[in-house]
């Protein structure tokens, strides 16, 4: 077996790896949007109760600043992991598609 077909089955697993990586982090960011987006709705929800009057909302301000910090970082870190994911993704389908590239070329010549 020559050494562009080796470098092309190489890149083909490394991209099949790649890809389904990426699956898993997505489907963990979508688990962890939707903690946030019900974590959001509580604390909405505890806003509003105490929106009545100014000292209320100071009140209930004091009560879900620390929550909404929380809930902020975690969006933050969800946006990156997406970001990766997506990384993740096109450069595993353009490894797949650069080493069956590879194998074909590698038949190709020897032939």
């Amino acid at each position: 077996m020559n050494s562009k077909r080796i470098i092309g089955i190489v890149l083909i697993v490394i991209g099949v790896v790649m890809f389904i990586f990426s699956n898993t982090i997505s489907n963990q960011v979508a688990e962890g949007r939707g903690k946030i987006s019900s974590a959001q709705k509580k604390v909405d929800t505890g806003n509003t109760l105490f929106s009545l009057t100014p000292e209320s909302q100071q009140v209930g301000k004091m009560l879900t600043d620390s929550a909404q910090e929380k809930i902020d970082e975690g969006s933050v870190k969800a946006d990156y992991y997406e970001s990766m994911a997506s990384s993740l993704k096109i450069g595993g389908i353009v490894a797949f598609i650069i080493g069956v590239g590879f194998v074909f070329l590698g038949r190709k010549r020897s032939r």
